[in-house]
């Protein structure tokens, strides 16, 4: 069977594509010349982030929907898992080892293991896996050129490859390292859920305690969407997917269309089109796999753009087919929808057009052109002390069990704002969206030093700018926003420093060959 990429039917027409670009050039020059507009539309945005994960984590607390039926509960047949590991450019040993513990499952269903190569040229860094499933029953190996799509393109073509009495596919990342009991543990939760597809949380592979500060912060920011989103969404039965350690039935993949590569988040736009469809999907808070962080500041920088761009662009796009009436949604629960909606805008911030707004209206004023710029300057520290406290309030209060590694934690989520402030307008505007894949080995992770830091860097110049310039007009609005302006790049020093320790201990373990 061959499977389409669902982004191709969602391709916007010429003249929608013109007229959104027109659109957009409009409100640029009007934000140019109304700074305050896009002052208070940034606090708007803002604010409405805030109130929906509030109003998210209300809505679920003490809410726990029938499970209904899924096509699980129609299902007479013995369980059958098809797992799907996708890799690219990945290191040989990486991949082998989370072979071998999949060849270790206990109590495991019927199964089979389909490794899916894409577009890797060099085969000196395929060749070696290929052997290993060639020696090893029950393992498949796929070598494809001029895949499309990235990651979605190369499991769909996974998918059919799939043997045809499967009922459940499962990916898991060429990183991950499951436990023995993963897949019988996957079919106990998929039956006692009655669950059309369920995801299990992401872990990672840490030093031992004692060993300083090696990620463990950074580990647990990450932790943060699981521990309180996929909580939350899990009450309503509106779980979306997080790419790895997920396991989704079957008949309803088919029957979505299989993945799309029309956003850089292939699983979070894959969990919403199944929501959509009325599939019901689970959190399943177990761990049951562990990977590796990114290996430097700049891979955390890259994965952290993809997923809030990413995100935000699937956020945009189910938006805007509820609003052409394209869309006809089986599950219309309002909870559901507002617990989809925080999930996909968990990694955003609207800090980017507040500063801009600050920016312009800074400049104006220098310039004698009369504008605003009391109400401005005093909205945008607003929205900026929004974002911030937005990011760290959830850490302190959420994670009390944790304090040792909570400034590292709150360090690293600071250090990423930038980052996602920049991937959230950019999920926003209709551009092509491109898949990086995260290094999974220091020796294939060698940015020019302190690349990851750019941003932060960069955020720190121009809110020494916005300093200068609030002392010499004494406005302290400006003042202050442009000290807070300077936190990522003092927060990133920790986290990068982290990273450096994180990478040392991942070097180290694979001469090991753990």
């Amino acid at each position: 069977m061959v499977y389409r990429d669902t982004g191709l039917q969602l391709a916007m027409p010429p003249v929608r594509r013109v007229l959104l670009i027109a659109v957009s050039a409009v409100l640029v020059i009007v934000f140019i010349l109304y700074p305050l507009a896009l002052a208070i539309t940034a606090l708007a945005a803002q604010s409405l982030l805030y109130v929906l994960n509030v109003l998210a984590c209300a809505l679920a607390r003490g809410t726990s929907e029938s499970p209904g039926q899924s096509e699980i509960a129609k299902m007479t047949g013995p369980t059958i898992f098809s797992v799907h590991v996708p890799t690219h450019n990945e290191p040989p040993e990486v991949v082998i080892e989370t072979l071998k513990s999949l060849r270790r499952q206990v109590g495991a269903p019927a199964h089979e293991i389909i490794v899916i190569d894409n577009n890797t040229e060099d085969p000196t860094l395929w060749q070696p896996v290929a052997e290993w499933c060639a020696a090893n029953p029950g393992f498949r190996f796929l070598h494809r050129e001029g895949v499309k799509g990235a990651k979605a393109g190369a499991l769909n073509i996974a998918l059919a490859e799939t043997r045809p009495d499967a009922t459940h596919i499962v990916t898991v990342d060429a990183d991950y390292q499951v436990v023995p009991g993963f897949l019988s543990t996957a079919e106990k939760e998929l039956i006692a859920r009655k669950a059309d597809f369920i995801q299990f949380p992401q872990a990672y592979r840490m030093p031992k305690a004692g060993a300083g500060e090696s990620g463990g912060g950074i580990a647990l920011e990450l932790a943060d969407y699981f521990d309180r989103h996929a909580s939350a969404a899990n009450h309503a039965g509106a779980m979306l997917l997080t790419g790895t350690l997920s396991v989704i039935g079957k008949p309803a993949l088919e029957a979505v269309g299989g993945w799309s590569s029309r956003t850089a988040t292939e699983d979070a736009e894959l969990g919403l089109r199944l929501a959509e469809a009325g599939y019901r999907g689970a959190y399943v808070h177990k761990t049951v796999g562990y990977g590796l962080l990114p290996l430097s500041s700049q891979a955390l920088h890259h994965q952290r753009h993809r997923w809030a761009s990413g995100n935000m662009r699937t956020l945009t796009l189910w938006i805007a087919e509820h609003w052409s009436g394209r869309a006809k949604p089986k599950a219309r629960n309002l909870t559901r929808k507002v617990l989809v909606m925080a999930q996909l805008t968990a990694w955003a911030n609207f800090a980017l057009p507040a500063v801009i707004a600050l920016t312009l209206a800074t400049v104006y004023s220098a310039v004698g052109i009369s504008v605003p710029a009391d109400l401005i300057n005093g909205t945008t520290l607003l929205t900026l002390c929004l974002v911030l406290l937005s990011a760290a309030l959830p850490l302190w209060f959420g994670r009390k069990h944790a304090r040792s590694s909570l400034p590292a934690a709150i360090c690293s989520r600071i250090f990423l704002l930038p980052t996602a402030a920049t991937a959230t307008i950019r999920g926003l505007m209709p551009l092509r969206q491109t898949f990086r894949v995260t290094p999974k080995s220091p020796a294939g992770d060698s940015p020019a030093p302190g690349d990851g830091l750019a941003g932060a860097r960069l955020t720190m110049i121009w809110g020494c700018a916005l300093g200068a310039a609030g002392m010499d007009l004494a406005c302290l609005p400006v003042l202050l926003s442009g000290a807070l302006l300077a936190l990522p790049l003092l927060a990133g020093q920790y986290a990068a420093r982290a990273l450096d320790n994180y990478s040392a201990f991942v070097s180290a373990m694979q001469r090991q060959g753990v």
